[in-house]
């Protein structure tokens, strides 16, 4: 059955509201006026909860309640019975799909894409999160789904941009194995990962997809990031590879005048011709 997204953004609206009281009792005197409309809120949020649960259908709140505890079997059989393989969890609106990749459920989210699935409802933020979470075998059978591109990008980043943030060097080698040009965009992973401090992929990407060093991403060079975020071995990496720490950039400011760490100047300045 499919859900009431009017349904489900007022229900997500009531948990906003309520946290923020939630909040606020935890900062401010123990008011009668404060503690009724926590208590207001709270029963408007069980009403509302309680209307999504009954627009469910027998073989949604089947497939709902198998999951919650883990049960495959007991998804299986719900979704053999007409469950809706794309159903949202009832506090926050993620797909369950979703949500067992994020709490490391591989299997929960092969058995919701095997009945069905949409891997790019979201805007595709079932790809995102298996680049962030992982693991690279799922991601490598998600790819092969038709329509499924290793070049999808949610709008702002690319996949590869996405497993490089979060150093996810696996799903880097199963994207590039399925297509992806790693080096998009002016480098914008490789820059990334120097940002976020994930020496691996930043080793990966200089030594197996030979990334370039001095390629600018938003006027900024690779070295550049990792001297502002003090991503010292990053920069080290960097360096070691031939990385210049004098190279001014697009706007002609070096990685020495974009760091405010005194072990990153440090480390820059031995490199200095």
């Amino acid at each position: 059955m499919e859900l009431d997204d009017e349904l489900v953004d007022e229900i997500l609206e009531r948990n906003r509201v309520l946290n923020e009281w939630l909040c606020l009792i935890g900062g401010v005197p123990d008011l009668p006026e404060t503690r009724e409309k926590l208590a207001e809120s709270q029963r408007q949020n069980e009403a509302m909860e309680q209307g999504y649960w009954q627009s469910l259908d027998a073989a949604d709140r089947q497939l709902f309640d198998a999951y919650e505890i883990r049960d495959g079997e007991g998804m299986r059989a719900a979704l053999q019975t007409g469950a809706n393989p794309d159903l949202r969890l009832l506090w926050d609106g993620e797909r369950l799909v979703v949500d067992a990749v994020e709490s490391s459920w591989p299997d929960g989210a092969v058995i919701l894409l095997e009945s069905g699935a949409n891997p790019l409802l979201d805007e595709g933020r079932l790809l995102t999160q298996l680049c962030f979470f992982g693991p690279a075998e799922l991601l490598h059978e998600v790819l092969q789904l038709p329509g499924v591109s290793p070049d999808f990008s949610d709008g702002f980043d690319s996949l590869a941009v996405q497993a490089a943030e979060a150093g996810q060097v696996d799903c880097l080698r199963v994207l590039r194995a399925a297509g992806a040009d790693l080096l998009a965009d002016d480098g914008k992973a490789l820059c990334r990962a120097c940002a976020m401090n994930q020496p691996e992929v930043v080793r990966y990407l200089l030594e197996e997809c030979g990334a370039p060093l001095e390629q600018d991403w938003d006027d900024w060079t690779p070295l550049a990031h990792a001297a502002l975020h003090d991503s010292m071995e990053c920069a080290r990496i960097l360096l070691e590879a031939g990385a210049d720490p004098e190279h001014p950039g697009i706007t002609g400011r070096t990685p020495l005048d974009r760091t405010e760490s005194e072990r990153m100047r440090q480390l820059l300045e031995h490199y200095c011709k």
